[in-house]
This record gives structure tokens, C-alpha cells and sequence, in this order.
């Protein structure tokens, strides 16, 4: 009697997670690399996944066990094995199909282009930590100019909270046209009652995506909207008793699109009212256990520069996490994934830095054009004309300095080499990305600078 062939289970979500690194070195190595099980457990490491040798193990022989790699041992003891992927062919004539696209907007999760500064390993390990603390919620605010890969990194600590952590993840955008049309940010009520619907719908999808049914019979909002109290407790107590006491597993709310009420109306006590989450519902301040989820927020440094906002309201409030420019290594790596004809040489590199600050928006704009054939030479000539791949960034430089008269004198006194004693505006110039403060002193972008000084 002929023995029937074992069936072979697919890969599990979480046997993914550790082909999508072993991927990521095989892409690497063309295909073909030689690794130790000592090593690719660090890589998982480096990568927040629980990993131990035993564990690299059991893993590698999965991916050899559905067909993804073959292995075999280099040498003798602790050598490694010689791992090749078995699909890289197909691999390697799909890539090489794909056209490079401008990087815009959010940066996809399977984006080779994204790369990772040190605001990322600082949210993952914040969150982690608290996670696995009883003790209060972590609450993370991540600042940064504009286009600075806010969005793009709140959508990859999702995904980190939700694969790794196994999280409950609410994401609100408010942004978003679909939960918040823009006269709702001129009235506090308005505002918190789609806040708190936006919430609601938010966690009531995350949860059915996991196949739980918690949030199953949710009160109208409407009705719980009809009582003789304040916005921000109407809001507070239908989120505590209907979303977040429910929800026994661990859980993060994600904010993005803060921006929507900077200098608006609502500003001030919005910002206040995330603000008592931290101080009175995050933390141990009774007998009973906290319910209330952790809280990641991004907003933009640079609205304070145009609104002539000293501070924030959140001054104080959790930990602050700032998005960096790309250091000179950084744009060097980026600029490998843009697969250039020829490696940019440390000069090329050093005129980029310059022209850009290491902005991320205006690096990625940079190696695009450059991977479609534009010269550095031609990248400076087109830098500042309208039909160059600057002009939206300029337009919206011009913008911030014609909306603050302070901001602009200070800026064209250091255009011109002068000393500009208004520590103000010079802090919130650097927070519009404008300028550079440095131990040499305040030096202005090339781009800004040489824009602002032909059309001033």
C-alpha cells in the first residue's frame, strides 16, 4: 500500500516574519548567502522578533520544508550554512520589470525604498517596554517638519504592534475626509463626537479582522451625545465603557494628522484633552487596572513656525521622539536601493547633504531623478525653477516665511551672513527645515538659499 505524502502547511503569518529577513540578506547576496544559525538569530533580533538558536532553527528548516530555500553545511561545527533561495530567479526578472516610481506620500510597507533612522527603534523598544509594564501606557509624540516619513513610520509601528506585540491597533487619521470634514475642526463637539466615532470604527474593524466579536453591540453615539456634560467627558466616558474596558487584549491608539487643528479653534483643548489621558487614564492613580490604550501621535513642528505658536500643549507629555534628516551613510544606503547605474561617489553624496540638508522628501526626489537619468549637474540647474522637482517644497518654504514677518527677516539676515539674536525664530525656522543649527553656527539649506536670494 502506497504511503501517502505528508501534506505541507504553508508558512504561518509569524514563519513570515522570519523569511521576510532571511529574504532581505538573500536579496542581498544575489540569491545565494552563507549564514550561521548563531547570526540569523541576531538578524531576527535586530529586527524585533523573539529569537533564540534553537528558534533560527526550527525556521530555517520550515523555509526548506515548503520549498522556499535548499541549505547545505559549509565546513564542519559551527560553520555556516550555505542557504540559497530557490525562487530568486523569478524574484530577480519580476524587480527588474518594476518601474522606480516618485516616493510620495505614505511609503508602502513592502517599500524597498524605506529605511529605517533611529525614531523607529526608540518607538518599537518604548512600546515593547510598556507592553510589558502595569505601571502606567506609554504615550509617544512624533515630531518633525513635513514630509519628514511621520505617516509612513505610524503605519510600520502598526504593523509592528499588530504581528509582533499582538496588539489591538485603532488608527485615526484626522486627515482622514472620510471620518472629518473640515468645518468639524472649528467646534469642539463636532470634532470629539467623529473622534469618538472614528475610534469606534476603528477598533470595531481591528478587532474583526482577529476574528473577535467584542464590540459587537455598541451603543449610539448620538444618544450617549444627548446628556448635560462636556465634550471631552462625553467623549472620555463612551470611549472608557464601550471601546476600551471591553477589549481585554492589548491595545494602541494611533493619531495621525494633528496638523488638521493646529491654529484652528479646537487647537488648544483637543490637545489639552489628549493631554489628561496621559496624566489621569494611562496611569496607575486608583485601585482599578488601566483600560485605556497606549498612545502614538505625529504632528508637524512646522505650523508653529506660520501660526506663531511658542509651545505645544503636549509640552511635557510622554516621550517626544524627533524624526532626523538622512546622515551621509543614510543617503548613501538609499541610494543603493535606487539600483543607480554607478554608486554615488562621497563628493556626489557631500553635494546632496548640501544642496538638501538630508531632507528625506527632497533626497528620495533627488535619487529619482538621478535614476532617470538626470545629472547632479542638471539636478542644481533644475533645482529652483518652476518646472523642477523642488518647486512644491519652495512654494511651501515661501508660504511659512511670507505668513510670519519675524521669521522672515530673521531668515534673510542669515542669508546675507548676518547675526539674527531671535532665538525664536531661528528654533522654529530649523522646525520648518529651513535652516540648520550646528556647531559652526546657523547655516541655511543650499536649496532655500539659493531660491530665497534670487527671488527676494
Amino acid at each position: 500500500m502506497a504511503v501517502k505524502p505528508k501534506k505541507v502547511e504553508p508558512l504561518t503569518a509569524e514563519e513570515e516574519e522570519y523569511w521576510n529577513v532571511l529574504q532581505s540578506e538573500l536579496i542581498n547576496g544575489k540569491g545565494s548567502i552563507c549564514i550561521s544559525q548563531s547570526n540569523f538569530t541576531k538578524l531576527c533580533q535586530e529586527n524585533s522578533l523573539n529569537c533564540s538558536t534553537a528558534t533560527a532553527r526550527r525556521k530555517l528548516l520550515r523555509m526548506q520544508e515548503v520549498g522556499l530555500i535548499s541549505m547545505e553545511r559549509e565546513g564542519k561545527g559551527n560553520n555556516p550554512y550555505k542557504i540559497n533561495w530557490l525562487g530568486y530567479g523569478d524574484y530577480n526578472k519580476l524587480e527588474a520589470s518594476k518601474e522606480v516610481t516618485p516616493l510620495t506620500g505614505t511609503v508602502p510597507l513592502d517599500s524597498p525604498l524605506y529605511l529605517k533612522r533611529d525614531a523607529d527603534e526608540v518607538c518599537m523598544q518604548k512600546l515593547k517596554a510598556g507592553a510589558s509594564r502595569e505601571g502606567s501606557r506609554p504615550f509617544i509624540r512624533i515630531r518633525a517638519p513635513k514630509q519628514m516619513g511621520k505617516s509612513s513610520l505610524l503605519r510600520r509601528i502598526q504593523y509592528f504592534l499588530e504581528r509582533q506585540l499582538n496588539h489591538v491597533v485603532g488608527f485615526v487619521d484626522l486627515a482622514s475626509d472620510e471620518d472629518f470634514y473640515p468645518d468639524v475642526f472649528n467646534d469642539l463637539d463636532r470634532l470629539l463626537y467623529q473622534f469618538t466615532s472614528a475610534i469606534a470604527k476603528s477598533f470595531s474593524e481591528a478587532l474583526k479582522t482577529r476574528g473577535v466579536n467584542a464590540l459587537k453591540d455598541l451603543p449610539d453615539i448620538q444618544e450617549y451625545w444627548q446628556n448635560n456634560l462636556t465634550p471631552q467627558l462625553k467623549c472620555a466616558n463612551y470611549l472608557n465603557d464601550n471601546i476600551f474596558l471591553p477589549i481585554k487584549q492589548s491595545k494602541t491608539l494611533i493619531i495621525d494628522g494633528i496638523d488638521e487643528i493646529l491654529g484652528k479653534p479646537t487647537q488648544d483643548p483637543f490637545l489639552k484633552f489628549l493631554r489628561s489621558w496621559n496624566e489621569k487614564r494611562m496611569k496607575v492613580v486608583s485601585q482599578a487596572p488601566i483600560v485605556w490604550p497606549s498612545v502614538v501621535i505625529a504632528y508637524s513642528t512646522e505650523p508653529y513656525s506660520i501660526l506663531g505658536i511658542r509651545g505645544s500643549v503636549l509640552q511635557n507629555v510622554g516621550t517626544v521622539v524627533e524624526l532626523k534628516e538622512f546622515s551621509k551613510n543614510q543617503i548613501q544606503e538609499l541610494s543603493t536601493k535606487y539600483e543607480l547605474t554607478q554608486p554615488l561617489s562621497e563628493s556626489e553624496v557631500d553635494f546632496l547633504m548640501k544642496l538638501t540638508g538630508g531632507h528625506p522628501a527632497l533626497i528620495n526626489q533627488s535619487l529619482y531623478q538621478i535614476s532617470q537619468g538626470m545629472t547632479l549637474t542638471q539636478l542644481e540647474h533644475k533645482a529652483i525653477q518652476p518646472d523642477g522637482p523642488f518647486w512644491d517644497d519652495l512654494s511651501r518654504a515661501r508660504e511659512v516665511l511670507e505668513n510670519n514677518d519675524n521669521l522672515s527677516r530673521c531668515f534673510h539676515k542669515i542669508l546675507k551672513g548676518e547675526i539674527c539674536n531671535d532665538d525664536l525664530a531661528k528654533f522654529q525656522l530649523a522646525k520648518a527645515g529651513l535652516i540648520k543649527i550646528e556647531d559652526d553656527g546657523v547655516n541655511a539649506i543650499a536649496l532655500y538659499q539659493r531660491y530665497f536670494q534670487e527671488h527676494h
